[in-house]
Formats: structure tokens, sequence, C-alpha cells
């Protein structure tokens, strides 16, 4: 009768052994997503500064280039270049905006729980958002003028090919 007995304190023992391994390994994972999310707050914060410096770089390229093609155009002080310095002059106040909105490199996010990280990865991705659309927005207008220089160019030959 004693083994009976005996069984039940080893099933007892191993079903509190089996509960303590599972909240070590439930807080491991937990630190592991910690981790993971850390890591990947990180990487999009330096890809959000590395885009914010090429679009930085890109609206003054950008408008030397629409206002090259209007002067070339005769479209310098046209309807159409009004618009642009409009629009070029609230997309650089966005510009702006972003970029304070945009978080230090040299934060530190251990302190942060996993919502908070889920959080501040989320306004990272928001900002990212705005700035691809105004990169998207600058790059086509250069790809626009690029085709119309290559429009002049043509013009300029066909005007001077000697005519028999």
């Amino acid at each position: 009768m004693a083994d009976p007995h005996w069984t039940g304190y080893v099933g007892m023992v191993s079903g509190i052994a089996g509960a303590v391994l599972s909240i070590i390994s439930y807080r491991k994972s937990s630190s592991i997503k910690n981790l993971d999310l850390r890591l990947e707050l990180r990487k999009e914060i330096n890809n959000t500064h590395t885009n914010l410096a090429h679009l930085t770089g890109l609206l003054p390229h950008a408008n030397n280039s629409r206002r090259a093609v209007a002067a070339a155009t005769g479209n310098f002080h046209s309807g159409n270049m009004q618009r642009w310095n409009n629009e070029l002059e609230i997309d650089n106040e966005q510009l702006t905006s972003i970029a304070e909105k945009a978080p230090d490199l040299e934060a530190s996010y251990d302190s942060l729980n996993t919502k908070e990280l889920e959080s501040k990865l989320i306004e990272v991705h928001s900002l990212q958002s705005e700035i691809n659309t105004l990169v998207n927005k600058y790059q086509s207008a250069i790809d626009s003028d690029d085709s119309e220089r290559n429009h002049i160019r043509e013009d300029i030959r066909a005007r001077n090919i000697p005519h028999d």
C-alpha cells in the first residue's frame, strides 16, 4: 500500500516543477520579444533618419530641376510654377515637422514594456510613411523633369538638322 501513496507525491512534485519551468519559459520568451521589438525599433529609427536625410537633399534638388525646366520652356512665372512653389513650401513645413517628431538616435528604450515598444514602433512607421510619400512625390517630379529635358533636347536637335 505504500507504493500508490509514494507515486502521488512524485506526481505533485512533477506538476509543481512543470509550473515553475513554464513560468520561467514565459518570462524568457517575453524578454526575447522585448529584445526583438527594441532591435526592430532601432532599425526603423535608423532607416527613418537615413530617409529623412535623403528627403532633405531631395527637395532642393527637385526644386532646382523644376525651376530649370520651367525656365527652359518659358514657364518660369506660370500658374503651374506658383502651385509648385506653394506645394514645396507646405512640404518643407511637413519635413520640418517630421524631423522634429523623429525619435533621437541615441535614446534608450530598455525601460519600455512590450506595449510601449509596439506603440513607439507604430509612431516610427507612421513617420516613415510620410517620408516615403514625399520621397515618391519629388522623385517622380525629377523623373518628369528629366523626361521634359529629353524632349527639349530632341526639339533643339530637330531644329538644328540641316534642311535640303
